[in-house]
């Protein structure tokens, strides 16, 4: 049987840290932690640990036309190199409607430290024989980058917030040892 068609978006990511004592090798160091970038990123309240680098995580509800969708994904963390890597391991679309089983969604995401901060990429699909036409496509389309800004927020806040305050966890101790 042949792969469904499969529409990919992608998009760079980017977050400047400013904050001081944020070297490379810090920034190495806090996403080395696996699973403290990784609850950073995702709503405490919809995650639950399945093993070390490894969560199961039920997102808010996405609108796809009269659909109230709710991807419910099983991602894996891991320590590659230099950089954080995180996958989609599986995932469900609940609330799409009868006959609409057939859809697959896949999340990649790439996060490493460079000099000013951390940069990577997100790339999200959609596997379904339903991308191939255009009114599917459009509307995959749509939803891929909700799900693309949806990610960017949570770099922009939530791992910010964790990393900043892992920073500054880390030069208080060193200040008070000194």
């Amino acid at each position: 049987m042949a792969e469904p068609p499969a529409l990919l978006r992608r998009r760079e990511l980017s977050l400047p840290i400013p904050a001081p004592g944020a070297s490379r090798e810090r920034l190495l160091a806090y996403l080395a932690l696996v699973d403290r970038p990784l609850t950073a990123l995702l709503a405490r309240e919809r995650l639950k640990a399945v093993a070390p680098g490894e969560f199961a995580y039920r997102s808010n509800p996405h609108q796809v036309l009269q659909w109230q969708v709710v991807p419910t994904l099983t991602l894996r963390g891991e320590w590659e190199g230099d950089q954080l890597e995180v996958r989609s391991t599986s995932c469900r679309l609940v609330g799409l409607g009868f006959g609409m089983d057939s859809i697959g969604f896949t999340l990649e995401a790439v996060l490493a430290a460079e000099e000013r901060g951390l940069g990577g990429w997100a790339e999200v699909g959609l596997h379904s024989r339903l991308v191939g036409n255009p009114i599917g496509r459009k509307v995959g389309t749509l939803a891929l980058e909700a799900v693309l800004d949806r990610i960017e927020r949570r770099v922009g806040r939530g791992l910010r917030n964790d990393l900043r305050g892992w920073l500054g966890e880390r030069e208080d101790t060193t200040k008070a040892r000194g």
